[in-house]
């Protein structure tokens, strides 16, 4: 978009086009961290969602729980499994639920992902803590 066209564009539009290419620059840098370790930031997700809960879930609890609501919720946990860093069992108390829970592979790469997160947070290092709360109220009351 050249400089005239943007102009032309409502204030509130600029807004939004705005917020989705921050969205897509820090979705980007964010899934750049999260395959070092050979990962998503929604597989990322599902392990912090059952570290956690401390017990196993079952899919539909992890999908209640997760940031990103995917519908694809089993096939993450299937991709978790290949990796060895959850398992899935039969619900003891009923037998038509499956419980996923982490393996100590997972555990360890959670522990070790999580360490490392204030790397991700730099992509705001733009901002001073009071300019963050700002973004942080302002986009609080965008959502309601």
């Amino acid at each position: 978009m050249n400089k005239k066209d943007l102009n032309e564009i409502p204030l509130r539009r600029k807004l939004g086009i705005a917020m989705v290419e921050t969205y897509n620059n820090v979705y980007e840098k964010s899934q750049e961290f999260f395959a070092q370790y050979e990962l998503t930031s929604q597989q990322y997700n599902v392990l912090s969602i059952l570290h956690d809960a401390g017990t196993p879930l079952s899919t539909s609890d992890i999908l209640k729980k997760m940031l990103e609501k995917n519908a694809g919720v089993s096939r993450l946990v299937d991709r978790l499994i290949v990796k060895d860093l959850v398992e899935k069992n039969i619900n003891p108390n009923d037998k038509r639920l499956i419980d996923v829970r982490l393996t100590e592979k997972g555990e360890s790469l959670y522990a070790k992902v999580s360490d490392a997160l204030p790397e991700v947070d730099k992509v705001y290092g733009g901002l001073t803590d009071d300019e963050t709360e700002t973004l942080l109220f302002l986009l609080s009351r965008i959502r309601k």
